[in-house]
């Protein structure tokens, strides 16, 4: 069984929003394919309890995704990533 995911959203109002879900897939490919797709996108599409919500990243400050655990390796993150930094306040 996997670990449990978050994302919480900071908008540029200042309000934040948090959710909690499982992995959607396991494989590196399709993780790939939706980083990919999201990247490209103008819409963050959340769907929970029989709801669909869509937050224009332009009403986004920032996204913090955890991943509970899981690795990265394997998925081709953007060139300029910073990998394997350590908060160093917040």
């Amino acid at each position: 069984m996997s670990a449990m995911r978050f994302l919480t959203i900071q908008f540029n109002d200042g309000s934040k929003v948090r959710y909690s879900f499982d992995a959607m897939t396991d494989n590196k490919a399709a993780q790939q394919l939706k980083l990919e797709d999201f990247l490209k996108g103008r819409h963050l599409a959340i769907q929970t309890e029989g709801r669909l919500t869509l937050y224009p990243v332009e009403n986004i400050r920032s996204l913090e995704l955890s991943s509970g655990g899981a690795s990265l390796e394997g998925v081709k993150l953007p060139l300029h990533t910073i990998r394997n930094a350590k908060l160093a306040s917040s």
